[in-house]
């Protein structure tokens, strides 16, 4: 067979990672207690999302098949272990959302949804395994559909209170596919949970191709980093990413690890046979990632500020708000409203009216469920515009700090094809300490721009402007969900305008700093300053080594058109 070519996640370049010595596979291969060292075929780590894939598995109706066939005898050994295992993942997806209807897809025998029933869920379970399903209806009187996801009846849609995959991304031959389909059965504030083994772990590099996750059954591993951009570029609010962590007989821990052991795995196994059978042992190898993300509603004003201008050019407005519910109204005032066709305000969770202002004065309205951070909401505020069809998306403060009359401006460049982003700068003409701004911020921002000039080999005024306008067109090329949940998103992002050689105009713009008006503490600014100056650090180290995750293709339904799955030549 030839070797492919094209990353299945993004479409990256793949090269040889382990060359394996499997025969064609086997039902049997497919079982989840089997954990076989070095019983795959080659493996190949895509140099752009990191994705490990095992390309060379059989596909459609036959991989199919091999599941329909998979049997495991030694799965309910360990019982007791799942069953725990299953409630402590349980009760994250409950910290998130209360019981309701919860499908499973690869329930198996159907461990995890018994214990969901009983703790309220109406729960339903997709497994291709014809005695794994069977055993979960035979046993305890779980519905059980032997279908795959895609195939699941589109009248269900939006009608899932929660959707869990655990350990099955992994498996599928489409895993973007499955998280958008995932996506569209949720109901408002719906829950998504996945686990899948992250190949970019330390436990997983120190292992190498002695790594349990290496199975012949495991068609993509995906990486922490490229997983959480799949979920958010779907639209959803990321909630929870933490280390799985597994319960089961100490046991079966310690033969597990005689498996990796080499040399040493005989006497490994010897002592697992003196450790007594009830005995068992909760452990996180850090190698295994649970993420949960909510499917938060948008909110409908009203009587919306705006409204379809029937232009070429779709442009929305977004607005990052945390605790701004007595600025709103003035930044409603000040925007030209026919220059935009929506407005969208995403709040960080605030505690105060910040939500219930921002929709009396005619904004969409996204809440997430938790405080993530400035440049979390950033991700949210231009994943939903490109999912929601903008064309132009400009970004204005909800504190009220930056003019909001000056959007037809900053929209203009990229309108008119001369601009792929739009920065309003203060210190283009310099008026900002006469705006308010202390001087000490002023210094910092012009000793910073000066050093990010050198770095980048440009000429800009100012880096460090929370006033700016992007075309979706030029944001669909770069991975700015991998950027930081901080306030160094905005560097980040900077340095993939560079990299990625965008034409950047910049229009001067007022400032104004008063009471109510979001402002950084000295220690944050440092903290801020320092984070910049690793930022400029790894791009000037990536232009030689070209390995930095920030600066490879987005994947994910906000980026590029995926081309599908590997191509041979």
């Amino acid at each position: 067979m030839s070797s492919p070519v094209a990353c299945g996640i993004c479409s990256g370049a793949l090269e040889l990672r382990y060359v394996g010595a499997a025969g064609p596979p086997q039902p049997g291969d497919f079982a989840p207690s089997c954990h076989r060292p070095r019983a795959w075929s080659d493996l190949y780590r895509c140099r752009e999302c990191g994705t490990v894939q095992q390309p060379q598995l059989p596909a459609g109706d036959d991989l199919a098949e091999l599941y329909r066939e998979m049997g495991d005898a030694d799965y309910l050994a360990e019982e007791r272990g799942r069953r725990a295992t299953s409630n402590w993942i349980l009760d994250l997806v409950e910290r998130r959302r209360s019981p309701g209807r919860m499908l499973e897809v690869g329930c198996g025998h159907g461990l995890l949804l018994d214990e969901a029933r009983r703790r309220g869920w109406e729960v339903t379970g997709l497994e291709l395994s014809e005695r794994s399903a069977a055993w979960a209806r035979e046993s305890y009187g779980l519905e059980v559909l032997e279908q795959p996801l895609e195939s699941l009846d589109p009248r269900e849609d939006g009608s899932w209170d929660a959707v869990l995959m655990i350990d099955v991304l992994e498996h599928l031959e489409d895993p973007a596919g499955a998280l958008a389909r995932c996506r569209a059965l949720l109901a408002p504030d719906g829950v998504i949970c996945v686990v899948t083994p992250d190949p970019s772990s330390p436990t997983a590099w120190a292992a190498g191709a002695r790594w349990w996750g290496y199975l012949p059954a495991h068609t993509y591993l995906i990486p922490r980093r490229t997983l959480r951009e799949l979920l958010v570029a779907e639209g959803l609010t990321l909630t929870d990413d933490v280390a799985f962590v597994r319960t089961f007989s100490a046991r079966y821990w310690v033969d597990g690890f005689a498996g990796i052991a080499g040399p040493a795995s005989e006497p490994v196994r010897s002592l697992a046979g003196r450790i007594p059978p009830e005995r068992s042992l909760s452990l996180s190898l850090g190698d295994e990632r649970v993420m949960i993300a909510v499917n938060a509603p948008v909110r409908e004003p009203e009587k919306p500020l705006a409204g379809d201008r029937g232009t070429d050019s779709s442009v929305h407005v977004v607005l990052p708000a945390y605790h701004a519910a007595s600025t709103i109204g003035r930044v409603a005032a000040d925007l030209p409203v026919e220059s935009f066709d929506r407005a969208l305000l995403v709040d960080d969770a605030s505690t105060d009216e910040t939500a219930e202002v921002a929709l009396s004065e005619g904004f969409e309205v996204l809440v997430h469920p938790s405080n993530r951070g400035y440049g979390a909401n950033q991700k949210s505020c231009y994943t939903r515009a490109i999912l929601d069809g903008a064309d132009i998306v400009v970004m204005v403060h909800a504190d009220h700090q930056y003019d909001a009359a000056l959007v037809t401006e900053m929209v203009r460049p990229i309108a008119e094809g001369r601009a792929d982003a739009v920065m309003g700068s203060r210190l283009l003409e310099d008026r900002a300490i006469a705006g308010g701004m202390p001087r000490w911020k002023w210094l910092g921002n012009r000793f910073l721009t000066s050093i990010e000039n050198l770095a980048f080999n440009k000429d800009f005024s100012e880096y460090h402007t929370g006033y700016r306008a992007y075309s979706t067109e030029f944001l669909r090329t770069i991975p700015y969900l991998r950027n930081s949940d901080g306030f160094v998103f905005d560097q980040e992002i900077f340095a993939q305008l560079v990299d990625r050689g965008a034409r950047v105009v910049e229009i001067p713009i007022p400032t104004r700093y008063f009471l109510e008006a979001s402002s950084v503490s000295f220690r944050a600014s440092v903290r801020y300053g320092l984070e910049t100056l690793g930022v400029l650090a790894r791009y000037r180290i990536d232009e030689r080594r070209r390995r930095w995750p920030l600066l490879r293709r987005p994947v994910g339904a906000s980026g590029p058109v995926r081309t599908g799955s590997p191509k041979s030549g």
